[in-house]
Formats: C-alpha cells, structure tokens, sequence
C-alpha cells in the first residue's frame, strides 16, 4: 500500500512540474521562440552561402581548365572565369553554355547544345606619374568566340579579337588617265590597334576524357597565358612576366600552330588529373619593317627603314618546321584548388640565321580557395641558349646593306638603313602572386549598388610581382659580319597591387586599383620603359563576357 501511494505521488508529481513549470515561467517559452528563430535565421544564411558556392563550383565544373580556360584551358571565357579554378577536361560543354543554359528549350538561337557565340571585352582608365604617360581612356580589347559542338565528338572553337580597333578603313583603285594609269592606296586607322585570330581548333573525342586537339591553340605553359581574358581578373592590368616584360618566350596572348592530346584521369573520389601536350611550329624571331619619312631643313630629308628582330609566335603559312614541345600536368585535389607543372622546348632562330638555339621553359602554377579566402600564383623560367651566337649570326647574315637609287631622283634625300635585335636576353625569369577576398556582405545586397543581383561580391586584391633579366642585349652593331659593339645587362623591377573590383555579377566587373613600379636592378625600369627608379599608377576597369 505504502509503495502504491509513493507510485502515485511520484506520477503526479511528473503531470504537475510540467503545468507549474510553464505556467509560472511564460517567459522561457518566448525565450526558446526567440532562440529557435534566431538559428533558424542563422541556418538560413548560412544555406545562402552554401548555394552560393555551390553555384560557382558548378560552374567551375563547367569552366574551361587553366590549360585552356577550363572548359578546356583554350575554350570560351566562362561566365564564371573570375571564380574558377583551370583544369583541361578536354570535353565538357562550354563553360558559358553550362552557366546560362543547362537546357535549351527557352535558349535563343546563339545559344544552344550545338553552337554557342559568346565573347568577352574591358576597357581601362589610366593615370600615373611615368615621363610622357597619358591620363585617359583605352579600348583594351574585345573577343568574339564561338563553340560548335558538331557532334558528341567533334569540336570547333574559335576565337576573334579586336584589340584598340575603333576604325579601318581600305581604299584601293585605279583609273586611266591622260597617257597612262593612276593607281592608288590608301589606308586609315587609329593607332596601336590590332586585329587577330587569337583561337581556332577543332577536337576529336577519343572516349573516356581524352581527346586529339588541332589547329590555332594556346601553348600551355604556366596558367596566365591559358586564362588570360580580362574578365577572369580582378586587377585590370596583366601580370609583368606574361605580357610587359615576357619570361615566357611570346608575351600572352600566345598561340601556334600545332596537334596535341588533351585530356582527365579521376584521381581517387574527388581528385581529377588533367593534362596537355602538343607538337607546335613554335615561336621564332620575327622581324618588322617600320618605314620613316623625315623632313629637315637646312639638311636633306630622310628617308629611314628600321628592320626590328624579336621573339614572336610561330609561322602560319608553312614555311617552318615544326620543332616546339609545349605539356602541362594540372592535379585537382577538390574542387577548391589545382596545382600544376608546364614547360616548352622550341628553336627560335629563323632560317635566315646560321645559329640553331633553342628556348627552353618551365612553369609552376596554382591556386586554391579557403572558404572566401582565395591565392593564385605563377612561376615561369626560360633560357634562350647562347644570345652572343645569335647576334653574331645575325651581324653575318646581313653583313651588306645597299641602297640603289637615281641619283637625279635622290639628290636631296638621305637614305638609313637599321637593323636591330630587339629585348632578347640569355635569360628571364619571374614570378607573380594574388591574394583576394570574396567579400558578401548583407548591406551590400539591400543598397543600390547590389539591388537586384543574385549573389554581388566585392573583391579586395593583393598582387606582387617581380621579373628578372639575364645579360639583356641592349646594343649591337656590326660591320662586313663582324659585331663591333655588344653590349648587354642585368635587369629586374618589381611591380605591388592593390586593389579591388566590384562584381555585381559574375561576367561583369568595375576595377580600381594602385601600382608601384620599382627598379632593382639596371639602369631603367622594364615597364614603364623610363630610366626613373620608380613609376606610380592609378588604374581603373571595366569588363564583362557573355
């Protein structure tokens, strides 16, 4: 009976706690609410963030691999270049048709599983302090790609680029005239500009990720010259060892010639292995031919022709041997990085020039994100053999130069011949480094600036880079094939961004950035070309893609 009523008191004495318990303490209920939503909020933005993130390594996925602008390193600019990391799969869709139309029932005619047409442009405002620089606006560029997918197999990409072209206008005719024919030439354009085929390439899928790859491609050494669109970068400026003072042996973009594999091995269950590898006509010295009309008074006019030597891509019309290896091996952990190693072996003496040197590079290439952390980095080395047998070939190749003219028509005109060697050096080498910021923060979203985008990011970025050149040749002359003066020097600058660029979306950005340019060794600085001891800039950008 005892242990009953110790039972029932024990059990209503369970029913009570509860009903006092809330009844007494209302406000612990409103508190646990309250605590409840609070996580609920917390778990709510954090989902935000994870599908944020999720989006830009789907779309990594998609993008062109560094060796070819992951989707492969060559292939369209990626809607999401800025956030990707490069890798060579050698067939997956386009990086821009895999981020703007996984399906192509609403898509328009441009944009579908067959044929994609995208492109990519920027312009730059530019101030500093170098002599003679300019503060204005400058038309960097503006590329049109298109990726055909024939069948599941077969590929063509290309690539058009209009670089600083405003205007280009041709005028050609001819007409009978009194006692004869008038024939006439005329051609008008701005300054500086350039029109080129930067890509064309068809490829042939062999089956499980690998892949033949002809034609116009991007040599893959390093990772700026594979992933070298401005909308990819966040500092509206490119790095000092793949375009202002080149370490690798044609400043980017740099394409040839050639036939390669392509393709990806999966490395256990996140891991991927890609590479590349293809035989090229590969870069040679190149000449140009500049002509120059001078008027002087009291002294005669001139007239001067300038014949210039330098490291350019390789012949296109078949008239050189193909001679050029160029690899490169990307390893992919997780989606979060890759790391890689390239190189290039090629001759560059023309034909011309007794000398048989040739140019060999390596490369060392990464980059990796740490949440919204993210460092990229490249590392390139190249030596072009015995400089001194080159310029000596070069002084006994065109140990001549005449000029025949009447001299009834000449009496009042001198003629200049030059032929020069231009920034061939035994050896160049260097580096560069990012560090950057993905920055979301929620003001951003709700003001004018981020009303509605999806996901805009602010974007601080840290650059260093340094260059350094071995024996430079800065002057050669010579006479009846012997080099009467050579003369050659140590050079190296280094170059600290900072910055930061404003994406409101992924293929759209606004850059604004500060350079300082130092001289360490020599007795000017590389770029800016000036004998300052340092230089200080102001940039700012604009770019998008499609």
């Amino acid at each position: 009976m005892l242990r009953s009523m110790r039972g029932l008191g024990v059990f209503v004495l369970l029913l009570l706690i509860p009903v006092f318990g809330f009844a007494q303490e209302p406000a612990s209920t409103q508190e646990l609410l309250l605590k409840l939503q609070q996580r609920l909020d917390s778990q709510e933005e954090e989902l935000k963030r994870l599908r944020a993130e999720q989006q830009e390594l789907r779309q990594q996925l998609a993008a062109r691999p560094a060796a070819e602008a992951t989707a492969p390193p060559d292939v369209a600019p990626s809607t999401s270049r800025a956030q990707q990391t490069p890798s060579p799969q050698p067939i997956p869709a386009s990086p821009k048709v895999a981020a703007q139309s996984a399906t192509t029932s609403d898509a328009p005619w441009w944009r579908s599983d067959k044929l994609h047409i995208g492109g990519y442009g920027s312009f730059r405002f530019e101030a500093g302090d170098a002599p003679g620089q300019a503060s204005s606006f400058t038309f960097r560029r503006f590329v049109t790609t298109t990726d055909a997918r024939l069948t599941d197999r077969l590929r063509v990409y290309s690539e058009f680029e209009l670089e600083r072209l405003v205007e280009l206008e041709l005028e050609k005719g001819a007409e009978r005239t009194a006692g004869g024919v008038k024939f006439e030439s005329e051609v008008e354009g701005n300054a500086g500009a350039e029109i080129s085929l930067e890509q064309l390439w068809a490829q042939y899928d062999l089956g499980k990720g690998q892949a033949i790859r002809g034609g116009l491609i991007l040599p893959p050494l390093g990772r700026f010259n594979l992933l070298h669109d401005d909308d990819y970068w966040d500092i509206a400026r490119r790095t000092l060892i793949d375009r202002s003072v080149p370490a690798i042996p044609v400043a980017a973009a740099w394409r040839e010639l050639g036939v390669g594999l392509v393709g990806a091995v999966d490395v256990g269950e996140t891991g991927k292995l890609q590479y590349q590898a293809y035989v090229m006509n590969g870069a040679a010295l190149d000449f140009n031919i500049e002509n120059i009309v001078q008027t002087r008074t009291p002294s005669r006019n001139k007239l001067e022709l300038e014949a210039a030597l330098g490291m350019a891509s390789g012949a296109a019309n078949g008239t050189q041997n193909s001679e050029a290896f160029g690899w490169r091996v990307a390893y992919s952990p997780t989606l979060a990085g890759e790391l890689a190693v390239s190189g290039y072996s090629g001759k560059y003496t023309p034909s011309f020039i007794a000398s048989n040197e040739r140019v060999h590079s390596i490369a060392a290439d990464g980059k990796w994100r740490f949440g919204s952390f993210e460092i990229e980095g490249e590392y390139v080395y190249s030596d072009f053999g015995k400089t001194e047998r080159v310029a000596q070939s070069l002084a006994e190749a065109v140990n001549v130069s005449a000029s025949e003219t009447s001299s009834g028509e000449t009496a009042d005109l001198e003629n200049e011949i030059e032929i020069e060697l231009a920034g061939l050096a035994k050896r160049r080498w260097g580096f560069w480094f990012d560090a950057k910021y993905h920055w979301r923060p929620d003001w951003l979203k709700k003001s004018f600036l981020g009303r509605g985008f999806e996901d805009p990011q602010l974007i601080p970025i840290v650059r260093y880079e340094r260059v350094w050149l071995d024996r430079h040749i800065d002057e050669l002359a010579f006479d009846a094939g012997v080099i009467t003066d050579l003369v050659t020097q140590n050079l190296s600058q280094d170059r600290f961004t900072i910055g930061f660029n404003y994406r409101p979306t992924l293929q759209f950005g606004f850059q604004m950035a500060y350079e300082r340019n130092n001289r360490r060794e020599g007795d000017r600085l590389l770029f800016p070309d000036t004998d300052a001891d340092n230089t200080n800039g102001l940039l700012m950008g604009w770019t998008f893609s499609f």
